[in-house]
């Protein structure tokens, strides 16, 4: 099945999904064959209500990881430094709480999401040169959640850890790193690492609900994240066409537009091949590669990344073999959904294929053995309390405690239904936050059909206490 998209529909499609999901604006970029196509519907900020641009700039988020991924494969190809030797070896005064995973955690183990040390570690080192160096001391304390390669959790802390190694090994800072070897020999015009350099371009803020009236959005009180954050994603500021101008250096070998090779074409391969298997393989993926996300929307692979910042959410997916898909950039905290229906929109006309859907509820959303849930969940800055009612059905309350929930102005979220889907131990659960249902798994890594030790949601393990 083949498609051809109009500039004018792809106007036209954004448009009506920005409205039908109440998002003040977004970017989209869709890639085919060579050609790039952008579009963009909305206002860049509900406050002064300026149009959004083609070349305007948001915060991609997390999709920045694949960036410094991608630094982090240059020193592979340049000798200096091997994926499966332990962190230690180039940061020699790396701490964590775990003596066992500070001296054997791996660049692997980091761009895997498989270290087992908490991930959410956010905090504030300042804005010198010297941030990344501070926020890797200050990991020295990061609890473990689980021994080094036994599940996979999404960690932000690993992939600042990876920032610092750049730092050390490129001897220079990582904004600058991410300059000199992404942003200028791509030829990226749109894309910048602080808020001084974005000031130049038309820029989106981020909208969160009003804590006074929740069922409106207001402009969120800060914009981007801390400077330590920068490997994780948060010095990456650019357009959506920007965003797929860095993929198809992927998609590419490892090629520049201007012939010039910037990363050899085995270790870019290597990056998209698949390293771990997910334990919630729905809507976010199957498997995780070096950096990417892996996933088939039915017989199409599909690679990529999502993000998010403060009241903004972003999502990428190519199908290297026909060279198709999207960058989509809107400035609301929460789009699953536009994004979801966006996806089917496009690789159905383009492909025949869409996102997999999450598995379905249960009309009974009773549970037959709810103790064998009931507990406390825990990881750095969240627990989850789950809880059963007199009529067996599952309950959790949710109490954030950092910094990053709390800009978001994250609301109590006591009581939330755990409804039970087609598949063993996993449920649906909404968070207020969140404009979709996501998928709550419950897993014992270490037997199967036992008591669950873990629970999986938003990509993050939580170790039940």
């Amino acid at each position: 099945m083949s498609a051809t998209f109009t500039h004018q529909e792809l106007e036209q499609k954004l448009g009506e999904l920005i409205r039908k999901h109440d998002v003040p604006g977004a970017q989209l970029a869709v890639l085919d064959g060579d050609a790039v196509t952008e579009v963009a519907a909305g206002v860049l900020s509900l406050r002064t209500g300026a149009p959004t641009t083609t070349d305007a700039l948001f915060l991609p988020g997390s999709i920045g990881k694949l960036y410094t991924a991608t630094l982090v494969m240059m020193l592979v190809d340049e000798g200096k430094l091997d994926l499966d030797t332990p962190i230690r070896t180039y940061l020699p005064d790396f701490e964590v709480a775990d003596h066992h995973a500070r001296d054997t955690v791996t660049a692997r183990d980091l761009l895997t999401h498989t270290s087992g040390f908490d991930g959410d570690h956010f905090t504030d080192t300042g804005r010198g040169d010297d941030a990344l160096a501070k926020y890797v001391a200050g990991c020295a304390d990061l609890p473990q959640i689980a021994p080094p390669g036994l599940i996979w959790s999404y960690s932000n802390s690993g992939y600042s850890i990876l920032g610092r190694v750049v730092e050390v090994l490129m001897g220079t800072p990582f904004e600058e790193a991410l300059r000199e070897r992404i942003f200028t020999p791509l030829g990226l015009q749109h894309s910048v690492c602080f808020a001084d350099e974005a000031i130049v371009h038309p820029v989106s803020v981020g909208h969160v609900p009003d804590p006074e009236d929740p069922a409106t959005l207001v402009v969120s009180p800060t914009w981007g994240l801390w400077r330590a954050f920068a490997p994780m994603g948060s010095a990456l500021v650019a357009s959506a066409g920007d965003v797929l101008k860095f993929t198809q250096l992927h998609l590419d070998g490892g090629v520049a537009p201007d012939g010039t090779r910037l990363l050899d074409a085995g270790l870019a391969a290597s990056m998209l091949e698949q390293q771990v298997a997910l334990v919630d393989d729905t809507v976010l993926g199957q498997g995780w590669g070096l950096g990417w996300i892996l996933d088939h929307w039915g017989e199409v692979s599909v690679v990529g990344h999502d993000g998010n910042s403060i009241g903004q959410n972003a999502f990428m997916r190519v199908n290297p073999e026909e060279r198709f898909g999207f960058c989509l950039q809107t400035n609301v905290e929460s789009a699953l959904n536009l994004y979801r229906e966006l996806a089917d929109w496009l690789y159905g006309r383009r492909l025949g294929v869409g996102p997999r859907p999450d598995p379905a509820a249960l009309e009974d959303v009773a549970v037959t053995d709810p103790d064998r849930y009931t507990g406390s969940y825990h990881r750095e800055g969240l627990t989850f309390e789950i809880r059963a009612s007199d009529e067996g059905h599952l309950l959790a309350t949710v109490t954030p405690s950092h910094g990053v929930a709390q800009d978001q102005g994250w609301p109590p979220m006591i009581d939330l239904p755990l409804v039970p889907v087609v598949r063993d131990d996993s449920f649906l659960l909404k968070l207020p936050i969140a404009d979709a249902d996501l998928l709550a798994a419950f897993f014992n890594p270490d037997e199967v059909g036992g008591r669950p030790t873990y629970m999986h949601f938003g990509g993050r393990a939580h170790r039940r206490v």
